[in-house]
């Protein structure tokens, strides 16, 4: 009986415990998706939260992990946000990149980056954006002005979404003579 000994077919099905742990963690996963996705209109404008969380936080939770800790953006990857013209100068430039994103190349600093920047006019209020923007405005060596719930709101109204993400060409042809 050497060839069917029972220790021999116990072994064959050895690659079916793995399959049904790949199987139970894709299903965790799909079912997280599901279940903790908040879905949030794009033309949504959130209500700003009872108390304003410091601004270092709300830079944490939407920025840091792109344009890191410091502000100067990984390597070939993200821009830095620290001593750019995109960040120091034109204050609405900087509020619709932030309310409806970027896209495509851009050149900062002298290097070009080409990802993307999910938009966040559905997910943070005008005061959380003006907070924000304002957090790096002046942080890391910037030394800019703020940026006021009022401007933020303004540049909502004029530049309502739905809309694609910007791109670096379309934020300078509307500055364009």
């Amino acid at each position: 009986m050497g060839e069917d000994s029972p220790k021999k077919q116990h072994g064959s099905y050895t690659w079916v415990i793995p399959l049904i742990a790949v199987f139970v963690v894709t299903a965790a996963v799909i079912m997280g998706l599901f279940v903790f996705n908040e879905q949030v209109p794009l033309d949504t404008v959130p209500e700003p939260p009872e108390e304003l969380p410091p601004a270092q936080t709300l830079y944490r939770n939407y920025c840091a992990t792109c344009h890191g800790a410091d502000g100067l953006g990984v390597a070939r990857r993200y821009p830095p946000l620290v001593d750019t013209h995109w960040v120091l100068e034109d204050s609405e430039r900087l509020v619709l990149i932030t309310l409806h994103g970027l896209t495509g190349p851009i050149e900062v600093r002298g290097q070009t980056y080409d990802d993307y920047m999910p938009p966040l006019g559905h997910r943070l209020s005008d005061e959380e954006i003006a907070h924000l923007l304002t957090y790096v405005r002046n942080s890391w060596g910037n030394d800019a002005g703020a940026i006021t719930a009022d401007e933020v709101s303004q540049t909502r109204q004029d530049h309502p979404h739905p809309r694609d993400p910007w791109t670096a060409e379309e934020l300078a042809d509307r500055n364009a003579p």
